[in-house]
């Protein structure tokens, strides 16, 4: 029946539909990695970041009026952001959201504006854009909407219209950015938003999408579980409570200093215009901490758990469980705090070693959302802190919890594990706060990245035949080696990156690495290069034989 109004009801349907087809399609999304290593999560950093919008979407309860339902979407996906393109997911629906403002429904031309509003918003949150992905897709894709939107009275065959018009920008990415080019493979990104589209319009269209709750991956948060037994009675504040409020109310420290009074461990986020604050407090009272936020607006996602009892959630995120336990109060004890982004048990050592306060588990194929640097913030006490996402496709989530926290955050532009370390050995705890940013940004300039790892499909990349199953190396941008096997590779890899000025060398072992394959390929570097100081550390990290410093 055709239609030329989108109400909240509809949007809600829409929603539904694009985010399960999406994850219905994250693997074909995740497969257009640039390059052929088997770190692709962009299908997976969207679906998680969809399904999170759609969970918040599910619980509007006046979901005839689509402003609700927009910005429903928006709060949801502001908190479950992972990875730039779950940042840039979220950054749409926030524009999207803001063009349907004020309306119960809305019309063909309020739409495309909103896809327009939707697109601005994109470029607003990357400091750089780089056109030929997300970005344009979005971009061309609501121009299309703008300028054709008078020739359609039915916002189904508007909506087909703009997909095939999505798709054409889809098609053209590699005209305009080299590297797809090169691999033969379209903007991840872009195609996520293409599917997300393609979801929307089939289940406006009648068609029905499986409902994808046994999702690997989303699956993990559901399933749990949970045994009790009394511990230390002595807990001074027995009960973990919290919430989140659905309001427009802004004024978060007076929130914060009537919330104080009932205990500690307190986190307060959320507000300036997202329509959210999310609340976190351990207390003897958690019904007036509900009281008082009830007074701002809807309460949902209450969770209330005694901590005077054990209460292991086994397939819980090890931050949820952390969290969870943390009896700590949340005050300001010491200058500076560290937050970094690591994986592996003795990458994680490493870090510790080095004065980081709180890991935040993660790296390729699981990147932290932005909630999980927001909790990581309530878990240290720095007057100033330091995060270091060690991988360039979570820095954009770390900046976005940066921005709705009230603490003083400095998010440093790290991008591999090797420029965290050398990041954290250049510190110097007497020295004033600017010189110690400036100290960190010029060490993470000095040291060379390497990783090697394995080719999961057939490319040509640089002139290199690469077939699926080869041992590559690769550092920033580039595959410098590829062979059969990783002592080889790795050693070809470090004679390319090899100059003058490099003087150490240090190896991290991954866990699919035997420790006796890696001292003979530690021996064979150490009488190759008399000259230089070359280390090996058990880092067992999964994915990559080896990530590799040179410094």
């Amino acid at each position: 029946m055709k239609t030329n109004k989108l109400n909240g009801v509809l949007l809600k349907k829409a929603i539904i539909g694009a985010v399960n087809y999406l994850i219905l399609n994250k693997e074909e999304v995740n497969a257009l990695n640039v390059f052929p290593v088997p770190d692709g999560d962009t299908g997976t950093n969207m679906s998680l970041t969809a399904k999170s919008s759609l969970k918040q979407v599910e619980l509007v309860e006046k979901d005839e009026y689509i402003e609700e339902i927009a910005k429903a979407a928006a709060r949801g996906s502001l908190m479950g952001a992972r990875g730039n393109s779950g940042v840039i997911l979220s950054q749409l629906l926030r524009g999207f959201s803001e063009g349907l403002e004020g309306l119960s429904e809305a019309s063909i031309e309020e739409l495309a504006y909103a896809f327009k509003r939707a697109s601005e918003t994109t470029y607003k949150a990357v400091m750089k854009p780089t056109e030929g992905t997300i970005l344009t897709v979005g971009r061309e894709t609501a121009d299309f909407a703008v300028k054709s939107f008078k020739q359609y009275d039915d916002i189904l065959i508007f909506l087909k219209d703009v997909i095939v018009e999505a798709n054409k920008s889809l098609d053209k990415t590699p005209e305009k950015l080299q590297v797809l080019k090169d691999a033969g493979v379209v903007d991840a990104g872009g195609k996520g938003l293409v599917v997300l589209l393609e979801g929307a319009y089939k289940a406006l269209n009648g068609e029905n999408i499986e409902n994808v709750e046994d999702d690997d991956i989303l699956k993990k948060k559901a399933q749990k579980e949970v045994s009790f037994k009394p511990v230390n009675e002595d807990i001074k504040y027995g009960y973990c409570t919290e919430f989140i409020i659905n309001t427009d109310y802004n004024d978060l420290n007076s929130f914060k200093n009537k919330l104080a009074k009932l205990g500690d461990s307190l986190l307060v986020v959320g507000g300036e215009g997202t329509g959210l604050i999310k609340v976190h407090v351990h207390t003897n009272n958690p019904g007036k901490a509900l009281e008082y936020g009830v007074e701002l607006g809807g309460l949902q996602d209450i969770k209330i758990d005694n901590m005077r009892y054990q209460h292991r959630e086994i397939l819980f995120d090890e931050a949820d469980v952390a969290k969870a336990q943390s009896e700590e109060e949340n005050k300001i004890d010491k200058k500076y705090s560290f937050i970094s982004v690591s994986i592996g048990k003795g990458i994680n050592e490493v870090f510790k070693s080095l004065g980081v306060d709180y890991i935040v588990e993660g790296g390729q194929t699981m990147n932290p959302s932005t909630e999980d640097f927001l909790n990581a913030i309530d878990n240290v006490s720095g007057e100033n802190v330091f995060i270091l996402p060690n991988n360039g496709n979570i820095i954009l989530a770390a900046e976005q919890a940066r921005d709705l926290s009230e603490r003083n955050i400095y998010v440093i532009g790290t991008k591999s594990i090797p420029q965290g370390v050398a990041g954290l050995l250049s510190f110097d705890y007497e020295a004033d706060l600017d010189k110690n940013i400036e100290n960190i940004n010029s060490a993470i300039k000095d040291v060379i990245s390497a990783q090697v790892t394995y080719a999961v499909r057939d490319t040509q990349i640089n002139g290199k035949d690469i077939s699926e199953g080869d041992i590559i190396g690769l550092s920033g941008k580039e595959i410098l080696s590829c062979n059969e096997d990783i002592k080889t590779t790795t050693v070809e890899l470090i004679e390319n990156l090899i100059n003058d000025d490099i003087s150490m060398i240090t190896l991290y072992r991954g866990e699919d690495v035997g420790k006796e394959d890696a001292q003979e390929l530690l021996e064979e570097l150490q009488e190759k290069y008399t000259d230089l100081d070359i280390d090996l550390i058990d880092g067992l990290q999964p994915l990559y034989y080896y990530i590799i410093s040179l410094e």
